[in-house]
């Protein structure tokens, strides 16, 4: 599911693509406070197509030859996250496009066979993912050459989708091979690697607001845990939670879960005020190296740090001289949307009889 809900008044680093566009389409703009889910915008009744633009968190550090476009207000020398549409190559060969919509990277094949020739980019260039859910054209109106490089100086990138309304974006850009990179071309270039964590600042939440029954949460709030948590079982909690404000339009719910021999847990949704039905719930990171495991929502024992926006889990097994410490940030991320961040894992797997802090225990994973 995706959210589109006003623009945070106070939190920095959040960015946005095209917001005049999308006010032009008469959408709920520019926050996306989504994660996971698998509601489509037709369904939600939103006709604006929720475009992301990516960075190295997508290109994964390519440095080949390739071709690439950003939103022309931005570089991607500078700003995390610039892109609109790469494509590497291979052997002198153009492979498929990686576009972002929402929280998927699409494939774009190219679908003209139109070809100037190689010192040029066409006026005009059609790409389409395989199943035609998106099409892409690209009309490049002013370009030149740098050495071997193909730079487009001034380009217009329009997205269609079906029941959708048209996403226009000025974008700059061209083909680029780095070996050949002069000079003059530097400023437009694709960036290295830089070991950038791909995430934004933390995000600081309001005083903690307890709630004693789940007639409390909003029935939006309560309707996300259901559709995407049915482990969940609210019903079978003391239905206590606390809420957080984000800004005076969003909020942060921590909705009981599930009530377990030693402890409860809680899951977490970010939630419009004045219209709940855009509800999000967030989903807890993996440990690094356990990404294939199945979604997991819930945090046991969370104890929240409002001014850093970070829960913290203490739980211990056994005989209590063992179990595990965790840590999660909310952060921002690129189209302006907020997910959790594993910070800190510690395990004592083992119960030897010794008691000691969870916050103690042998330190497995922590983020740089």
């Amino acid at each position: 599911m995706t959210i589109k809900c006003p623009r945070f008044p106070n939190l920095p680093s959040l960015r946005s693509i095209s917001t005049a566009t999308r006010h032009a389409a008469g959408a709920l703009v520019a926050v996306t406070v989504a994660l996971s889910g698998s509601h489509a915008l037709a369904e939600d009744g939103d006709p604006s197509i929720d475009l992301r633009l990516f960075g190295q968190n997508v290109i994964e550090g390519y440095e080949g030859c390739h071709l690439a476009f950003w939103q022309a207000n931005k570089s991607p020398e500078i700003d995390k996250y610039a892109y609109v549409l790469y494509a590497p190559f291979n052997d002198g060969e153009e492979l498929p496009a990686w576009m972002k919509v929402g929280q998927t990277v699409y494939e774009m094949q190219r679908e003209d066979t139109v070809s100037v020739n190689d010192r040029a980019l066409e006026p005009l260039r059609l790409y389409r993912n395989s199943d035609s859910t998106y099409t892409a054209l690209l009309e490049v109106t002013d370009q030149h050459t740098d050495g071997d490089n193909v730079i487009a100086d001034k380009a217009k990138l329009t997205i269609t989708q079906s029941k959708h309304y048209p996403f226009v974006i000025s974008v700059k850009g061209g083909i680029y091979c780095p070996a050949t990179t002069s000079s003059s071309q530097s400023s437009n270039a694709a960036p290295t690697t830089s070991g950038e964590q791909p995430y934004g600042d933390p995000i600081p939440l309001g005083p903690a607001v307890p709630f004693e029954t789940l007639e409390a949460i909003p029935a939006g709030v309560r309707s996300a845990v259901t559709t995407e948590a049915p482990e969940c079982a609210m019903d079978q909690t003391a239905g206590q939670g606390n809420h957080y404000a984000i800004s005076d339009a969003v909020t942060l719910w921590e909705v009981p879960c599930n009530l377990y021999a030693r402890t409860g847990s809680s899951v977490y949704v970010v939630s419009m005020n004045e219209n709940t039905d855009y509800s999000t719930l967030l989903t807890v990171p993996p440990l690094p190296g356990f990404e294939d495991a199945d979604p997991n929502h819930e945090i046991r024992n969370p104890q929240m740090d409002t001014e850093s926006g970070t829960v913290t889990s203490e739980y211990y097994d056994g005989d209590g001289t063992c179990g595990s410490f965790e840590a999660y940030q909310l952060r921002s991320v690129e189209g302006e949307a907020l997910e959790f961040f594993l910070t800190e894992y510690r395990e004592k797997p083992e119960c030897d009889g010794v008691q000691a802090d969870a916050r103690a225990f042998p330190l497995v994973f922590k983020a740089q």
